[in-house]
C-alpha cells in the first residue's frame, strides 16, 4: 500500500507544481494580450487552478501525512522530513487558501463598459502572483528535503 501512497505523492507535486508553472507561463504571456483575450486567458488560470494545483496540493497533504506515520509512530522526525512536512504543508495551505480562491476569482472577471480590464484585476493578479511565488517556492523546499537532503 506504500506504493500507491507514494505515487499519489509523486503525481500530487506533478499537479500541484506543473499547474503553478503553467499559470506563470500563461500570465507571462498574457501581459500582451487585449484585455477580453487576458480575461480569457486568465479563466483558463482559474481552470488549471481548480483542476490541476488544488487537488495536486491536496493530494500531497493527505498522501504526505500517511507516507509520515511510521516515523511519528517511532517519535523519530528526521530533520529533512519535518523542513519537507513544515514546507509543504504551509505551500499547500496557501495553494487552497489564497491562490486557488483568488485565480477563482479572476476566472470571473469580465470587462468594464468601456472594455477594459476591471479595477479590481492588477490586485488580484498581484496577490496571485505572490502568493503563487510563496506557495511554489515552499513546495520546492519540500521537494529539495525529501530528495536531495534526505541521502
Amino acid at each position: 500500500m506504500r506504493g500507491v501512497w507514494v505515487l499519489v505523492h509523486v503525481l500530487g507535486y506533478v499537479l500541484w507544481l506543473g499547474g503553478g508553472l503553467a499559470t506563470m507561463v500563461l500570465g507571462v504571456a498574457a501581459k500582451r494580450f487585449a484585455p477580453d483575450h487576458r480575461l480569457s486567458a486568465y479563466r483558463l488560470t482559474s481552470a488549471i487552478q481548480r483542476v490541476l494545483l488544488g487537488p495536486g496540493a491536496v493530494a500531497v497533504v493527505l498522501s504526505g501525512i500517511l507516507l509520515s506515520m511510521p516515523y511519528m509512530k517511532e517519535g523519530t522526525v528526521p530533520g529533512w522530513l519535518m523542513l519537507m512536512m513544515t514546507s509543504g504543508i504551509l505551500g499547500a495551505l496557501i495553494a487552497m487558501g489564497v491562490t486557488v480562491p483568488t485565480a477563482a476569482r479572476m476566472g470571473r472577471l469580465q470587462a468594464d463598459p468601456r472594455g477594459d480590464l476591471p479595477e479590481i484585476f492588477s490586485e488580484l493578479r498581484t496577490r496571485l502572483v505572490i502568493a503563487g511565488s510563496i506557495s511554489g517556492g515552499l513546495g520546492l523546499v519540500a521537494l529539495v528535503a525529501g530528495t536531495v537532503l534526505r541521502g
